[in-house]
């Protein structure tokens, strides 16, 4: 009989297996790549433009490509990357970015690529606007995976989703 430590240890190994099975994406299909391109501002209030985000990315059966920057609207600091994870579920996507650039300047050593950022956008629908969320800079290490998370603000521009 086991004790109830080794129950519980046995129970919670049993859980994580499952929530991993879970979470798992379908590999896309070769032919069929997933894709996200959005163009356009962030805006935390009404028609005041805080960040413009140019994204593009492609998932072509487990091989990520593509390029992110930003430009913030009132303060001129601008940062970019390559796309190396991104996750669309209906009309959301989202995708993680290691900052290799910041201002145009390569950043030295162990600061490039040291922080990513995700960004999730929703692709508005029946009149809705478009939306965006942002969470980093974050060690990049400290991403696992990219599955969407919340869009609060607005986004002033075009956003096209293919794939699922």
């Amino acid at each position: 009989m086991l004790s109830r430590q080794s129950s519980l240890r046995v129970t919670t190994i049993a859980l994580a297996v499952a929530a991993a099975a879970i979470v798992v994406p379908a590999a896309a299909s070769a032919s069929t790549p997933t894709t996200l391109s959005a163009d356009g501002h962030l805006q935390p209030m009404a028609n005041f433009n805080a960040l413009h985000i140019v994204a593009d990315g492609q998932d072509a059966g487990g091989t990520v490509t593509g390029t992110y920057a930003a430009t913030g609207d009132m303060i001129p600091i601008s940062v970019s990357g390559p796309v190396t994870c991104l996750d669309v579920e209906g009309n959301t996507a989202s995708l993680v970015y290691p900052i290799t650039a910041v201002n145009g300047m390569t950043l030295p050593g162990g600061l490039n690529g040291a922080a990513a950022v995700q960004v999730t956008v929703t692709k508005g629908a029946n009149g809705q606007s478009n939306q965006v969320g942002i969470m980093g800079p974050m060690a990049t290490t400290s991403f696992n995976g990219c599955a969407p998370g919340p869009t609060p603000f607005t986004f002033d521009g075009t956003v096209s989703i293919d794939g699922d």
